[in-house]
């Protein structure tokens, strides 16, 4: 026998095993150490195409049935002890711009104080929020039961429009822990859908 064919058989042999052993060891690893389950996304995106607005709210939160027609959207923890909803009503007002806000504020004032329940409201901030101009009030609010809340209220106007986005802390006192998370929902609202 020829002494370098023994020699390049004994290689092949050799490297055959080596592969073998490789494709054995990756079905073996995949067999202990599952594949990592795929990334949940972080947010849920909700588009109405009846109003044109879009929002994100973190993908732990549940969808709620609204019962009022004019509410849009509603979502919460499922403790409940946070939420958003947006809700669309029109308006009989010309279109309204941010250097034209001023007029409205009375309006906005007015439809907090109509409701008996604010308690404590701060002083209006005129935002641009998802390119809508508006007004944000912050205020807690107290119920019948005794139980008490708080509210981040945007009023925001689009064309004869009157768009309110409300994200809600419940007790009041868990506003402070959860402002970033309303901060990064506010963010994400679009005054036309994407």
């Amino acid at each position: 026998m020829n002494r370098n064919w023994l020699v390049g058989g004994v290689a092949a042999v050799l490297a055959l095993a080596a592969v073998l052993a490789l494709v054995v060891g990756g079905v073996v690893g995949r067999s202990i150490v599952p594949a990592p389950a795929p990334e949940r996304p972080s947010t849920v995106r909700f588009s109405d195409t009846l109003t044109d607005i879009s929002i994100s709210y973190p993908a732990t939160w549940l969808r709620r049935i609204a019962k009022d027609q004019a509410v849009r959207f509603v979502a919460s923890a499922p403790d409940e002890s946070a939420s958003v909803s947006v809700s669309v009503r029109k308006t009989d007002l010309d279109t309204v711009t941010f250097d034209t806000l001023p007029i409205v504020r009375p309006l906005t004032d007015d439809l907090l104080r109509v409701d008996q329940r604010v308690a404590k409201i701060g002083e209006p901030v005129p935002v641009r929020v998802g390119g809508l101009p508006g007004y944000r009030y912050t205020y807690t609010y107290r119920k019948d039961d005794g139980t008490d809340g708080a509210h981040i209220h945007y009023y925001l106007f689009k064309g004869q429009r009157l768009i309110q986005m409300v994200l809600q802390a419940v007790p009041a006192a868990r506003l402070p822990a959860l402002q970033s998370t309303f901060d990064r929902i506010a963010e994400t609202f679009q005054g036309s859908r994407r």
